[in-house]
């Protein structure tokens, strides 16, 4: 391989490595809201699932921090970036999770971040995206009114506050994808940060708190939310969306969560028992169709 292509194929498998690490994004994303629904439905509370996350996830990359430490990053865009990433983003999930059908939590948690990470980039960095781009987020935009329109059908106050937690929760993980591009870091340094920084701020809290259920369920149900709460989503997704977004750039990366509510959707009929209504149906669709839509856009094929 010649000096002036060998950029080229590292570029190219660093771009593939991206792609693969946001499919791989949406499945873990998606067993992230079925999990939660069922971690609820075994009468696990919001602070219990929440001490198995930040607790499994944050022991498994303590090693990892311990070894690059806060090298290239000031302690308080260290902490900004564990907030974003885990101690505000996770408790807003938890609860609009706990309110919202598995279908509302799909859409509009990780449907919206296309449209979240769009309208930071822009205020931040004033970038703008290609016209095949701009028309598939317009379209998941639609999806996501549809969704919007099927809470205030049903005039479920719950559900409507379910749905702003989760909203929130999508605001707060887009700009995390955004801050950890700014800073740089290696994917498993920055995943590690977000890890051992929440454990460390939420577990002392967890112990004072009464009426802990954590102990009090089955041990299947138990072994279930500590595999997916605290080793899927609480260390190996946040390194495996890192590192998409260190690849592909977070605009392109938060395209892939619009997969999401699809297979989310689908999955909770038989597990969950939760049939959407054709409205929330038609939402799902929607949003997929425009996640589609702006993945097939020649703008993406760059990070952004």
């Amino acid at each position: 391989m010649s000096v002036a292509t060998a950029p080229t194929a590292v570029a190219g498998r660093d771009r593939a490595t991206g792609l693969a690490c946001g499919m791989l994004s949406v499945l873990l994303f998606s067993s992230f809201t079925l999990a939660s629904r069922l971690g609820f439905s075994a009468a696990l509370g919001l602070p219990d699932i929440a001490a198995l996350r930040f607790g499994i996830g944050g022991m498994l990359l303590l090693p990892v921090l311990l070894r690059h430490g806060l090298r290239g990053i000031r302690r308080r865009d260290a902490a900004f970036l564990a907030f974003l990433g885990g101690l505000g983003f996770a408790p807003a999930a938890y609860a609009g999770l706990a309110l919202a059908p598995a279908a509302h939590g799909a859409v509009l948690l990780h449907g919206t971040l296309p449209l979240f990470t769009l309208g930071i980039t822009r205020l931040v960095s004033r970038r703008r995206y290609g016209a095949g781009q701009s028309i598939g987020i317009a379209v998941i935009g639609l999806g996501v009114l549809l969704m919007a329109y099927d809470s205030w059908r049903e005039t479920n106050a719950r559900q409507l506050l379910g749905d702003g937690f989760l909203l929130l929760a999508s605001s707060l993980w887009s700009a995390y994808g955004i801050w950890s591009r700014r800073l740089g870091l290696p994917p498993a340094q920055g995943a590690a940060i977000v890890a051992v920084f929440s454990m460390c701020a939420f577990l002392p809290i967890y112990a004072l708190l009464p009426g802990k259920a954590l102990f009090l369920v089955g041990a299947h149900a138990l072994l279930v939310q500590a595999l997916v709460q605290g080793v899927l989503i609480g260390a190996v997704s946040i390194f495996v969306y890192t590192r998409a977004v260190a690849a592909l750039g977070p605009a392109t990366t938060s395209l892939f969560t619009a997969a999401v509510p699809c297979i989310t959707t689908l999955a909770a009929i038989p597990l969950l028992g939760e049939w959407p209504s054709l409205v929330a149906a038609a939402g799902v669709a929607t949003v997929t169709l425009g996640m589609v839509a702006a993945l097939r856009s020649r703008a993406d094929r760059r990070p952004g």
